[in-house]
């Protein structure tokens, strides 16, 4: 039986495609032949690594941000970037995410969710700016911070399994009793499969799956979709 639901953050909760571009396109020459939808995938998919490397002492956080944006980059084989133009990017990108907001339909789930389930966050980043977007978007409302976890304070990142089994102490719970929803297949699906939960994918970017060997429990493609699911699921309690 599912007794709690864990999110991720980073475009699972809000578009984070808006901000990623408004930041990223000043850096692009001929841009009307880039893909920013698959830039943005591939940027989130970095993060695999990347905070990896931070939390192994390998990356300082601004080593993180020229790697992965270059990293990123190459995929669509655009030049590389200074640190001094990684640092802008970071800043734009940061400044974006002030006027985040959730995606439709999420507060009126939440609100059912919140009567029935515990409620959770596990989400890479520095804790810092993961919060500044948590309370952005009022996910204080639904989320006590005791169950909100970044790869910084844990000094463990997704898809490692044991930030997963973090929470399961967090929470006091069984892996089996746990579902994680969020929309990086190889962060979010993987992680919480390897860690026994159950996962929903939120595949609104119409990504594929990089390793079929993690199956999500479910998959929608739009958050009005996600809506149905999580209202569904506060519908059904005894899901399992």
């Amino acid at each position: 039986m599912i007794k709690a639901v864990v999110f991720d953050v980073d475009d699972t909760l809000y578009d984070q495609k808006a901000p990623f571009v408004a930041a990223l396109a000043p850096l692009v020459t001929n841009s009307e032949n880039f893909d920013f939808t698959q830039a943005l995938q591939d940027y989130r998919c970095q993060s695999t690594q990347a905070y990896a490397q931070v939390a192994n002492g390998n990356w300082t956080h601004e080593e993180m941000a020229v790697n992965r944006l270059n990293a990123t980059l190459n995929q669509q084989h655009r030049g590389l970037v200074t640190p001094a133009m990684a640092v802008t990017f970071e800043r734009t990108y940061a400044e974006g995410l002030k006027h985040i907001t959730l995606f439709p339909g999420l507060s009126t789930a939440l609100d059912q969710l919140k009567d029935q389930f515990k409620l959770g966050i596990i989400t890479n980043g520095k804790t810092q700016h993961q919060l500044a977007k948590v309370m952005q978007l009022q996910m204080h409302r639904w989320v006590d911070r005791d169950n909100i976890i970044t790869s910084e304070e844990a000094g463990l990142a997704k898809p490692d399994p044991q930030i997963f089994t973090l929470m399961n102490h967090r929470l006091n719970l069984r892996a089996s009793e746990v579902a994680y929803v969020g929309d990086c297949y190889g962060m979010d699906v993987k992680g919480a499969k390897q860690a026994g939960w159950h996962a929903f994918w939120f595949n609104h970017r119409n990504a594929e799956m990089t390793n079929g060997n993690w199956i999500p429990d479910q998959t929608v493609g739009d958050s009005l979709e996600l809506q149905d699911l999580l209202l569904a699921l506060s519908a059904v309690p005894e899901m399992s």
